[in-house]
């Protein structure tokens, strides 16, 4: 009885070192985690503040090409106001066309004045079709800038569906976590219901059952808030580009409204013209008659003259107004960059916030610390989105530096216009041409460049396609090559007839023989699955008697175990040769050590257990690897250490493959 005592108080202390460092690591395991948590947490307020201020940068955008589209709206109306006054001229030269039908005399000293005051006129009209051109030219601008917020809305929508695909990724992760947490639950309830003799592995069992319990609870919370959270986002990002679609349809059909304008008004001035010289024909033919009075119009011309002059005073003193509108527009712009900043420091002031309440949940479970090592994969594709975010912000900036150039080189071209105007009258007419021949090159160009990146679209999804097709065929010609090379027989072992050509019976039988053999291999595979289920478990049951059992009956529990094995591989598999099982067990083994060494280290850390299984390891060999892998796996751990102990597979002699 004592030395069952002192056997007991023995394991009891040992039990309670063992759960001692266990506390300790889960102590540091908790510190690292939480540093994690903080940091990402951090990287994600901070790509989310540069998202918005990307949203409020389009928002200025589409104020300014409203503002613009304003500016060229006013144009048109001032060159209506321009041709009503022409209108306005041209009926009171027709009532002193009336009055000078009575004057006949001294005309000829007058009709050189009159030809120099019709080469005004058209200097005036000549101007008027300059100032249409600018207009077209902003209509073009605006446009452009038109196209620009198209592409970056598309990029918008991308990034948007992409945003979608993670979180939904996310989602099916962390769904998965839970299942596999209640498939835990399930196995413990198992063991209970098995092992209902030991009354302290029933209470290691509860504890471990109530343990796990807590912790899908807490998942499930978890899963819960960040659902919210999500949903909320994708909702905000969804009326955004609602909101920046109703802007592009308003700003569209602005412009074209403004394109029907500049139609009509040169509609207008091809009608002028041809009113001009019809009634330029009729003058010349009465100014025989008209010379005598002319002398008395002579002051009523002048005057007409000195209105024009105003006229075109009036004109430069708009122009003046567009540049200091401009200018006020650069002003508002730096405006909105105080704005941002006082933005930036109200979000800081939350991040202190959100690092406040981060210090009072330090006292989170161990559970967490797995589902942050989900979290880390997060961090890895917020990285990628804030480097691309970083991206489209310096390409803004340099957007804004050329505007601001081009507002420079405008002032300066204004200027230069003023010296050059009576130079370019002669060249309007050939720059109109050019305009109608380089507005149908671009119209052909933009149909040819959507009809490539259709073919382009069709071209990408046939490839993807293809290259899935590709993958699933050698997948097969994979399996059905190993299956034919396990099990078999090879073309030269056939049986062929002494002329060397093979019945057709012969055939049928081979055909009967292959799908007799495919239903075995069928079945072989389930009994392998059976049998893979019955080793874990025994090693689990030998894990259990080997921590509890003293080291002197070890190397027995394992010869036990290794001889129920094969005994029970023979009686499943129906009595198979030794070489297929063999050959089985060592594909298998195969294919768990590939997976292994190729899957990402999350899936790797769930096949620790089968590896150990296949490859004999012990406790301290599998609870190495898993070291190993939280090491490569978190950011902060330090690198395990071998504990000195020596590998069962090395010194141990080997199981015999079933």
């Amino acid at each position: 009885m004592l030395q069952i005592q002192l056997q007991e108080v023995r394991e009891q202390s040992l039990n309670l070192f063992q759960k001692r460092d266990e506390i300790d690591e889960l102590e540091g395991f908790q510190q690292q985690e939480i540093a994690k948590v903080k940091h990402m947490l951090l990287k994600k307020e901070e790509s989310l503040g540069r998202a918005e201020q990307e949203l409020e940068a389009c928002a200025q955008e589409l104020t300014y090409t409203k503002a613009e589209l304003q500016e060229a709206r006013s144009e048109a109306s001032s060159l209506r106001k321009d041709l009503q006054e022409l209108q306005q001229q041209f009926l009171e030269l027709e009532a002193q066309r009336d009055e000078l039908m009575t004057a006949e005399t001294n005309a000829e000293n007058k009709i050189t004045a009159l030809e120099l005051r019709e080469q005004e006129l058209q200097t005036v009209i000549q101007q008027l079709s300059v100032d249409l051109q600018n207009a077209r030219v902003a209509g073009s601008g605006c446009e452009k800038r038109l196209e620009v917020l198209q592409a970056e809305h598309e990029s918008l929508k991308v990034e948007y569906e992409q945003h979608k695909q993670k979180m939904t990724f996310e989602f099916a992760e962390r769904n998965k976590f839970t299942e596999q947490l209640q498939e835990k639950v399930s196995s413990l309830e198992k063991k209970l219901e098995r092992n209902l003799s030991g009354d302290e592995h029933v209470q290691e069992l509860l504890k471990e059952k109530a343990a796990l319990e807590q912790r899908l609870d807490e998942t499930r919370q978890q899963v819960v808030t960040d659902r919210t959270h999500h949903s909320k986002a994708l909702n905000r990002l969804e009326t955004q580009n609602k909101e920046l679609e109703q802007k592009l349809q308003i700003a569209t059909e602005a412009l074209k409204k403004s394109k029907e304008a500049a139609a009509e008004q040169d509609l207008k001035i091809q009608k002028l013209q041809t009113d001009l010289k019809h009634e330029r024909s009729q003058l010349q033919q009465q100014i025989s008659s008209e010379k005598h009075q002319y002398d008395q119009k002579v002051t009523g011309l002048e005057s007409q003259i000195a209105a024009l002059e105003k006229a075109w005073e009036l004109d430069k003193t708009a122009t003046q107004h567009r540049i200091s509108q401009l200018e006020k527009e650069n002003g508002s712009l730096s405006r909105s960059r105080e704005e941002y900043e006082s933005s930036l420091k109200q979000q800081e002031s939350e991040l202190d916030s959100l690092k406040n309440e981060l210090s009072s949940r330090e006292t989170v479970s161990v559970e967490i610390a797995k589902a942050l090592e989900e979290t880390r994969k997060q961090r890895e594709e917020l990285q990628q989105e804030v480097s691309h975010l970083n991206a489209l912000i310096k390409e803004k900036d340099q957007l804004i530096d050329e505007k601001c150039d081009l507002l420079l080189k405008q002032k300066e071209e204004l200027n230069q216009l003023s010296q050059e105007h009576e130079a370019a009258l002669l060249q309007v007419n050939q720059l109109q041409s050019d305009i109608e021949t380089s507005q149908n090159q671009a119209v052909e160009k933009e149909e040819t460049a959507r009809k490539e990146i259709e073919e382009l679209k069709l071209q990408v999804q046939e490839c993807l396609l293809a290259r899935e097709h590709e993958k699933d065929v050698l997948e097969l010609e994979e399996s059905a090559r190993a299956l034919n090379n396990e099990h078999f027989p090879s073309p030269e072992n056939c049986v062929v007839e002494q002329n060397g050509e093979v019945a057709a019976a012969d055939v049928i039988q081979l055909q009967k023989d292959n799908r007799e053999l495919e239903q075995q291999v069928a079945e072989k595979n389930k009994m392998i699955k059976q049998l893979q289920q019955r080793m874990t478990e025994l090693k689990k049951t030998l894990q259990k008697e080997l921590k509890i059992r003293p080291d002197s009956e070890v190397p027995e529990l394992r010869e036990k175990a290794n001889s129920e094995v094969p005994n029970a591989s023979v009686t499943v598999t129906n009595n198979s040769d030794l070489n297929d099982s063999r050959e089985i067990n060592f594909e298998y083994l195969k294919h768990v050590v590939l997976k292994f060494m190729s899957c990402r280290e999350s899936e790797a850390f769930h096949l620790i257990k089968a590896v150990s299984v296949l490859l004999n390891f012990s406790q301290e060999e599998e609870n190495m690897l898993k070291e190993t892998l939280e090491y490569k796996m978190s950011w902060f751990g330090s690198k395990p250490s071998p504990k000195g102990s020596i590998r069962p597979s090395i010194s141990s002699p080997r199981t015999l493959w079933p």
